[in-house]
């Protein structure tokens, strides 16, 4: 066995080995040159063609899919000509000024402190999503310790979620004032099971007072109407004259208007006159009673009248006795009479929306029962307060998973829309080819 020495190994060992050319290391060498070169050529002649697809963060949001190969309408500075933009325009950050061109939204609230840019809660190139459908973290910056430019907090100041970190709802929070309505009316007694109607007992739900609003007629094509999502407001002719008739004479089969005293008086002053106009026979005949008046009411006792305009003054009398003391006092609360002898009556005040910083759809909750979240069985009291707490809410709106949407934005609106300043537009059609 032949034994070499370590000299005599290291003279085995090519020292030019790294300087001669090899097949493999040639073509490492020229690909590490050519592929990028290639990929700046590329991305060079696609920027040259106008496209800015290479540069794209990713697809924006459904609601600017028709701008998204035109990069300069959203990143632009209000200094920079349309020329610049359309060369640098995607480099450029988003600004407010860029948003506000197409849709000027009023500000959060007239005492907030300087709100954030646009882009810093509306991140778009997200994918086909919602801008309006913000993290709670964006919320919570200014939410989770709140404060105001001027004047007094009028909201909870820390909220940091719901339904963990959010206060009970101002409505039925522990001491809120009582429901401003000032018309007698007792839920429990209207939902009872043997409740007198026009036609005999029947059965009332809720559903049949209480209506969504119907806001505006659906396009062409479309299976329903839009709703507001909250209750239409009750009305007397909608909700009430079909068990509440306001009959005043049982010789005149038509109702008083349910209007100002005023106007009533003048129609029944009308009324009568037209009745005893066309019936002359009928001054010194005696009444029968019919459903029309209330038959628990007492007409006071009138002496004979000598003509037609005696007997239209005193039945007014009656009729109108009837009417302020009775129909009318059913449901509304009379502040005083008039020196003309004319009530009047107490506004009804009754709330449209009670959470107005707050947005609430009946429509999609439709597959609950109304007496899950609405206590209206027991109530007996104009007064009461039906809101559900927000205990209620959350079981079904949590963060957890298999809940609903439990985020902000799922009640909370930044922008009231209602209040937006009109646009004048600076593009045409041409622009988004």
């Amino acid at each position: 066995m032949r034994v070499r020495t370590a000299k005599q190994r290291a003279q085995r060992i090519d020292l030019n080995y790294f300087k001669q050319s090899h097949g493999l290391r040639r073509w490492r060498v020229l690909l590490s040159i050519a592929l990028p070169l290639a990929a700046i050529l590329w991305i060079g002649g696609i920027a040259a063609a106008g496209s800015r697809g290479p540069f794209s963060a990713g697809p924006v949001s459904s609601a600017h899919a028709f701008a998204e190969r035109r990069c300069e309408v959203c990143h632009r500075t209000p200094a920079a000509d349309r020329a610049a933009d359309h060369a640098e325009g995607f480099r450029r950050h988003t600004t407010d000024a860029a948003c506000l061109t197409c849709h000027d939204a009023p500000a959060h609230a007239a005492n907030q402190t300087a709100p954030p840019p646009c882009a810093a809660c509306h991140q778009d190139h997200r994918g086909r999503v919602q801008l309006a459908k913000t993290d709670d973290g964006f919320c919570v910056e200014c939410h989770g310790d709140l404060k105001t430019a001027h004047g007094d907090v009028k909201v909870a100041t820390r909220v940091k979620s719901f339904p963990s970190d959010h206060s009970e709802f101002a409505a039925v929070r522990d001491g809120a004032p009582d429901d401003p309505g000032q018309v007698r009316f007792n839920h429990a007694v209207h939902l009872k099971a043997t409740l007198r109607g026009p036609n005999g007992p029947e059965k009332l739900e809720c559903t049949t007072c209480h209506k969504p609003e119907v806001v505006r007629t659906a396009g062409r094509g479309a299976k329903k109407p839009a709703s507001s999502g909250l209750m239409a407001p009750i009305s007397y002719q909608q909700q009430c004259a079909r068990c509440h008739p306001l009959f005043f004479d049982a010789r005149i089969d038509r109702e008083a208007p349910h209007d100002a005293p005023e106007k009533v008086r003048d129609f029944v002053q009308r009324a009568l006159a037209a009745y005893i106009q066309q019936h002359p026979g009928d001054i010194n005949k005696s009444d029968s009673e019919v459903r029309r008046v209330p038959l628990n009411f007492p007409r006071p006792p009138q002496p004979a009248p000598h003509n037609a305009a005696e007997w239209a003054q005193w039945r007014q009398h009656a009729d109108e006795g009837i009417l302020w003391d009775k129909t009318c006092a059913e449901c509304h609360l009379s502040e005083g009479i008039t020196q003309v002898g004319l009530p009047y009556y107490k506004k009804t005040n009754i709330p449209k929306q009670w959470m107005p910083l707050a947005a609430f759809d009946h429509v999609p909750h439709a597959m609950v029962t109304c007496e899950s979240c609405h206590a209206a069985q027991g109530s007996t009291k104009t007064s009461d307060v039906l809101l559900p707490k927000a205990a209620a809410c959350a079981t079904c709106h949590a963060p957890s998973s298999g809940k609903a949407e439990s985020r902000c934005f799922e009640c909370h609106r930044y922008h009231d829309w209602t209040k937006a300043h009109p646009v004048t537009s600076s593009y045409s059609l041409t622009d988004f080819k």
